[in-house]
């Protein structure tokens, strides 16, 4: 497989994770795509799953304030994920589309 740096520089440019993961990088897509609620220590969440490869599923995740959780609160949001789906990246984007945070617990 060769990488085409240039696109997936475009791709994060333009925060469409999903076209990474899926178109470039050959994962498969999730069973399940529409956003979920979740509420996490009195916080709304929206969740949407947006890759997947070998039990490792990807998900895009935003505050329903529209700003990125703090660290504290992106380790919780982790953890009520990890009870379903134990290997996971979390990306928490702002409602903007301006800034990430990649979340991995190895």
């Amino acid at each position: 497989m060769n990488l085409d740096i240039t696109k997936v520089r475009n791709l994060l440019q333009e925060f469409d994770f999903k076209s990474i993961f899926v178109e470039e990088l050959g994962w498969s897509q999730p069973p399940q795509s529409k956003p979920a609620p979740l509420i996490c220590d009195g916080t709304e969440y929206e969740v949407r799953q947006i890759a997947q490869l070998s039990g490792v599923v990807i998900f895009e995740i935003r505050q329903k304030d529209g700003k990125i959780p703090d660290a504290k609160k992106r380790a919780a949001v982790y953890k009520d994920i990890a009870k379903h789906h134990h290997e996971n990246l979390l990306i928490f984007v702002d409602s903007i589309r301006s800034q990430s945070i990649w979340y991995w617990v190895k």
